[in-house]
């Protein structure tokens, strides 16, 4: 059955990936976004070629950004959209939770876990036009409170708890109008984001951190994502927290 998705953060890596596997089924319909709709040549490129992705400007930092990408997408689909994916996430920094910034703590919460409470918030009415509602975040396991990792991610952990936290409250809260939450760790991915990370870990612990989560493509991310968490997010995946490959993760 046809779908219309949402992705936020679609200008590469997963977002990318998940564009090109979504849209690859001409009946979908893939509202993918960037920050620079115009500097983003591959997502550019692969709407030229396929009528059925439609590109729309958004920073998921700027709640006027949010508002305006709802209004667009509003014109592009007045039916409304089944599934919002939010992608859109940085990670700046592995030092320890004491040697980070303000700063930099403030924008972590800002873009990973305001971030997607933003896009709900300015989305939900397109959602509430499908029966379908299903929403789907990219977290990561770093921000697993039972899971130990062998490096302080401070930052990023700290905010991907935090928006696991508000999607479990948000499957509480809009379960009875037909919604469906679910998180998901697409694995450590070779991504410009994922190998910038890994680059800046000292060479001991990316040795041992490679050796806990092996390293995949954003295509093999996203493909395992639509097979094995997205194709049944409403029928058995709502509410959970899991793994790329379908398995479920301790909170």
């Amino acid at each position: 059955m046809s779908k219309t998705y949402f992705v936020s953060g679609a200008n590469r890596g997963i977002g990318f990936s998940f564009v090109k596997e979504l849209s690859s089924d001409s009946t979908n319909t893939v509202i993918a976004t960037a920050r620079n709709v115009e500097t983003a040549a591959e997502l550019k490129s692969w709407a030229d070629a396929h009528s059925n992705v439609k590109l729309v400007q958004l920073d998921v930092a700027s709640a006027e950004s949010v508002q305006a990408a709802a209004k667009t997408t509003q014109e592009i689909t007045p039916k409304g959209i089944d599934v919002l994916i939010s992608n859109a996430g940085i990670a700046k920094s592995s030092d320890p939770v004491l040697g980070l910034s303000d700063d930099l703590y403030l924008e972590h919460f800002v873009v990973n876990t305001l971030g997607p409470i933003r896009l709900i918030r300015a989305f939900k009415s397109l959602l509430d036009k499908k029966a379908t509602k299903e929403v789907l975040a990219i977290t990561s396991i770093v921000g697993s409170v039972g899971t130990v990792m062998p490096l302080s991610t401070s930052g990023y952990g700290l905010s991907k708890a935090g928006l696991n936290y508000a999607f479990r409250q948000l499957q509480q809260e809009l379960s009875p109008e037909g919604y469906s939450f679910a998180l998901v760790h697409p694995g450590l991915v070779g991504s410009d984001m994922g190998n910038e990370f890994v680059e800046g870990l000292d060479p001991d612990v990316r040795e041992q951190f490679l050796n806990t989560l092996p390293l995949i493509t954003p295509d093999q991310s996203a493909s395992a994502i639509n097979k094995n968490v997205l194709q049944e997010l409403k029928s058995k995946n709502f509410g959970k927290f899991l793994s790329y490959d379908g398995s479920e993760l301790v909170w």
